[in-house]
């Protein structure tokens, strides 16, 4: 008989309160999350102060109560100082530059623009200064700053840029980015990936510091795209193959950049360095030198480090360990929630049926977990039609799965089920709050008959078995899907190992309609399309999305201009690492 949600809560607030009596220290109150449901709450904070330059040329932006992902100290800023983060690259972990590593891409690397901090939608300069678009929509010419600097001395031209597609966009080079950015609209393109030709068409250099990048068809996610690629320079592989530069050093731990920071040490599985550019085009980091600490995957490797002061930047911390670092007067807390939410990918090659999928979700009381597991005010369970307030690309007629243990039941009988069949479960979270998180929802499938063996791993092996090798049938992360831009990486063409799409999701209907509504320039028929796109995919549950998690970064309070907000998997904001600074130093 399937037990009721009262005695389900309750068998995992008893699990959560036996792990906080064995290893909780005394903490002050967690601070509550932002809303970011369909009624976000009304906040006392005083109005965000836009501002103001100091004589060292860096912004000082306000830090307030609706804006907690920086942390603004008072006084002016300080040069100099050594910080020690304990988060690393998965670049230097397995992958390399080329594949997108991750956060670090934004100490190392320059883009042609950026987006804003503030909300990740609007289009900021970086390399490119200014750009105009066609009246067709198909050209876009970049105007290209005249000062950026390679980090071996040697002077950002158009040539780099034009180099810059063609390599990430060569089925040679093993780019994750051509998947997930909108590479395949680029004039060029489709004969690249026949083979036909090393080079796109669409991409040249109309002078030293004007590229023109001609589309195919018109693309309403370009500009955002272009946030999420980053700049290599042509001339250090000069006579190599794309697919030797692949397999190079220069694609790892001799990596050249323009961004405010280079690569000077790399000890494999132990630590790189990075020291500042003195040549940043925006000007010089305030910071010297930056140590990531190689291979501290869990809160416990990297926790007494920050505590010590050994470590000044730690990574994630939820539940308890955001409590601890709460209660510490020498820390803070960095982060806002997120637009998406922590998901699990089905594969859906494993699942004919979606009802089987739907009675996965159904089965999971995901607000007993985030107010048992997570703790209050640290996540939200997901709301289908309402990822925020402002959104208007999700029909607010969709499924919202609520917990429904007997529907359940009901959908994986309807569909033969075999009740003797495990489910293989795997995951790149591996934190005490995420093996509680984990074996909640294993819990819960069990009271309806789910046989689920879940896995917690590296995220290079995650990342293997889903993406290159896939051997899974549910894999949880983050973060969904933020934007509607973000449906292309679910089409067809991007299963694995082909590309990123994570579910394996393939609907020839949705790819039609996504691909259509990037070149639709009537707006409320977009977001009709953008609509259907909704309704369809997530009744076949193209991913589960569970949770929307408030997520923050423990950081040494004296870290001054501290940026971390997580937008999307597509694109980050920058974060000004070139303004952070050291008080005290």
């Amino acid at each position: 008989m399937l037990l009721h949600k009262r005695i389900v809560l309750a068998s995992l607030m008893l699990v959560v309160s036996l792990i906080i009596g064995a290893c909780a220290q005394p903490a002050a109150p967690a601070a509550p999350a932002a809303e970011s449901g369909s009624e976000a709450a009304e906040t006392d904070a005083a109005e965000t102060d836009s501002g103001e330059a100091t004589d060292s040329g860096v912004v000082l932006i306000g830090a307030t109560a609706d804006r907690p992902w920086i942390n603004q100290c008072e006084g002016e800023p300080v040069a100099g100082g050594t910080l020690t983060l304990a988060w690393a690259d998965l670049a230097l972990q397995g992958r390399t530059w080329l594949a997108r590593g991750g956060t670090t891409e934004f100490f190392v690397f320059s883009q042609l623009v950026g987006l804003s901090i503030e909300d990740a939608e609007t289009i900021v300069p970086d390399v490119a200064t200014a750009w105009e678009i066609s009246e067709d929509g198909l050209t876009y010419t970049f105007q290209l700053r005249d000062d950026v600097v390679w980090h071996d001395g040697e002077m950002l031209t158009a040539e780099d840029v034009v180099w810059t597609f063609n390599l990430v966009s060569h089925p040679d080079s093993g780019a994750t980015a051509r998947t997930v950015l909108p590479m395949s609209a680029i004039a060029g393109y489709a004969e690249q990936a026949a083979g036909e030709s090393d080079t796109l068409s669409g991409v040249v250099a109309v002078d030293d510091y004007t590229v023109a990048v001609t589309l195919t068809e018109p693309r309403a996610d370009f500009l955002y795209g272009m946030g999420g690629l980053n700049l290599f320079p042509a001339h250090p592989y000069e006579g190599m193959t794309v697919a030797e530069i692949a397999e190079s050093s220069l694609v790892r731990e001799d990596i050249v950049g323009s961004g405010p920071f280079k690569m000077v040490e790399y000890e494999p599985d132990q630590y790189y360095i990075l020291e500042a550019h003195e040549e940043y085009y925006k000007g010089r980091a305030l910071l010297d030198r930056l140590i990531f600490r190689i291979g501290l995957t869990s809160v416990a490797s990297w926790f007494p480090g920050l505590e010590t002061n050994e470590i000044q930047v730690g990574d994630m911390v939820n539940g308890l360990d955001r409590e601890r670092a709460e209660g510490d007067e020498n820390l803070i807390v960095v982060g806002a929630p997120l637009p998406g939410a922590m998901s699990i990918w089905p594969n859906h090659n494993n699942f004919p049926d979606k009802r089987v999928l739907q009675a996965l979700v159904h089965a999971v009381d995901r607000e007993a977990i985030t107010l048992g597991v997570f703790g209050e005010g640290q996540a939200l369970p997901y709301d289908y039609a309402n990822i925020d307030p402002n959104n208007t690309w999700i029909a607010p007629d969709v499924a919202n799965f609520e917990y429904d243990p007997e529907l359940a039941v009901q959908l994986l009988e309807e569909a033969g089920w075999d009740f003797d069949q495990e489910l293989n479960f795997i995951t790149y979270y591996q934190t005490e709050l995420d093996r509680n998180v984990t074996a909640a929802m294993q819990q819960y499938w069990a009271e309806v008959g789910l046989n689920v063996n879940v896995e917690h791993m590296d995220a290079a092996t995650w990342g293997s078995r889903v993406y290159q090798e896939p051997d899974y049938d549910l894999a949880y992360g983050c973060c969904g899907i933020s934007v509607p831009f973000e449906y292309l990486r679910y089409s067809c063409a991007n299963v694995p190992p082909a590309g990123l799409n994570a579910s394996a999701y393939c609907n020839a209907e949705v790819d039609e309609l996504a691909s259509a509504a990037m070149v639709e320039a009537d707006e409320a028929t977009r977001q009709e399309m953008w609509h259907t796109i909704s309704r369809i995919s997530i009744e076949e549950v193209l991913h589960m999305t569970m949770f929307q998690q408030d997520r923050r970064h423990a950081v040494n309070e004296n870290v001054c201009n501290y940026q971390f907000r997580q937008w999307s998997n597509i694109t980050w904001p920058q974060r000004d690492t070139h303004t952070w600074w050291l008080a005290n130093n």
